[in-house]
């Protein structure tokens, strides 16, 4: 996708998402303080319609045993055409207990003191009848449903105009904007498609894209003076000059999917250097490098270029043995267990002997390349159980 073409769509979206969100907040607004003007206004008819209901007939106790209230709210209700859910009130006796039910309280109920803070009073020749709260939902009638409908018509007409207008206007400001700018990408497209060392681009300009285009220069060239260097970094271990140990992770993953893919043997192997860190103490850390570093010699040189060999840690190597069965890769790890005994350690310290511990794998029915390591440790561990000096799993 081209970046004008992101560029307009990123401003098409803000203008479309802007709109959309004042619309919604506009009608929000609109319903909410609406809803807000219609509940106080049913709710000052009800306290009027329940003061005429007690003063008919001299008071509300009376009242309530000789008419229902709701026989005498009908005729009322009938002119207001109401529309959608109730909007309930709750009727109590001045100590609080509940006359009309509604809500979560039911007739005889005595409700909390928070309910009656908020409740207001129905009075008849100065004395207090009642107290009414409200809850539930405003009733709208017909003539309010018809006005919301024609404002929420008349905002989404708004809204329709607005994200054209900003669709236009995105269009031409995203051209503008894209046009320097898909020059500079093309020019950098056409030079990361050549091989090679620095790559360049030329763009002459006074502005920001000319100044980009400079450092872009700048960059290129140091940037090719330091891509061999990472690239080998970043999967070399820099002591041994082996594959480090990220590295071998992702081969393993690789070649195990491939291996039980098309059926094709594979083994693992990982060694430790026995006595390796009593070595360390006896003969100093600097040996110890030296050693490290003769071995992953002497594993180079009796592995294949197609093997995985890779520095797992410390004094710990892996071999991956690509497309080889376990009978094949025991005679490559004897081969590296003899070459490491059989070395002239002497000729780096008096007394140096070496030798190391193997573990072999080749369950390749595992669960993952991990599990295979996993394997190989374990019988790393039984080879050292043994006498160290010897490769395990080998049967």
């Amino acid at each position: 996708m081209h970046i004008r073409t992101k560029l307009t769509a990123s401003y098409v979206v803000i203008g479309l998402v802007g709109c959309l969100t004042a619309v919604l907040v506009a009608r929000q607004w609109i319903r909410g303080d609406f809803e807000d003007y219609v509940l106080r206004q049913e709710f000052r008819e009800f306290r009027a319609d329940l003061t005429d209901y007690a003063a008919r007939h001299g008071g509300l106790d009376r009242a309530l045993h000789e008419e229902p209230f709701s026989t005498f709210a009908a005729p009322l209700d009938a002119t207001r055409q109401w529309q959608g859910q109730p909007f309930r009130f709750l009727v109590m006796d001045p100590d609080g207990t509940v006359l009309f039910p509604a809500g979560r309280y039911k007739a005889g109920d005595t409700v909390p003191g928070e309910v009656l803070a908020d409740a207001e009073p129905v009075t008849v020749d100065g004395r207090t009848q009642a107290l009414v709260a409200h809850t539930g939902l405003a009733r709208l009638v017909r003539e309010d449903a018809n006005f919301l409908g024609m404002t929420d018509a008349a905002l989404l007409g708004g809204a329709a105009c607005a994200a054209v207008l900003a669709a236009l206007l995105g269009s031409a400001l995203a051209w503008r904007q894209g046009r320097p700018t898909c020059r500079l990408l093309e020019s950098v497209r056409q030079a990361c498609g050549e091989e090679g060392g620095a790559q360049c681009i030329e763009i002459t300009s006074d502005d920001e894209l000319g100044e980009l285009a400079e450092n872009y220069n700048l960059m290129s060239r140091e940037l090719a003076r330091c891509r061999f260097e990472l690239s080998e970094l970043a999967v070399i271990d820099p002591q041994t000059n082996l594959y480090n140990r990220r590295h071998f992770d992702e081969q393993a993953r690789q070649f195990f999917e491939s291996a039980r893919r098309y059926e094709q043997p594979m083994s693992v192997m990982m060694g430790d250097l026995d006595h390796f860190r009593v070595l360390n103490d006896n003969f100093s850390r600097e040996v110890g490098d030296m050693v490290l570093e003769k071995v992953a010699e002497l594993f180079t040189r009796h592995t294949r270029k197609s093997d995985v060999v890779a520095r797992y840690g410390g004094e710990e190597f892996v071999v991956l043995f690509t497309n080889t069965a376990r009978d094949r890769a025991a005679i490559a790890c004897e081969n590296i267990r003899r070459a490491v005994e059989a070395y002239p350690w002497d000729e780096f310290h008096p007394g140096l002997k070496v030798t190391i511990s193997m573990g072999l794998a080749d369950n390749v029915d595992l669960d993952s390349a991990a599990s295979m390591v996993s394997r190989a440790d374990q019988y790393l561990s039984a080879a050292k159980a043994g006498g160290r000096n010897q490769v395990a799993g080998t049967e």
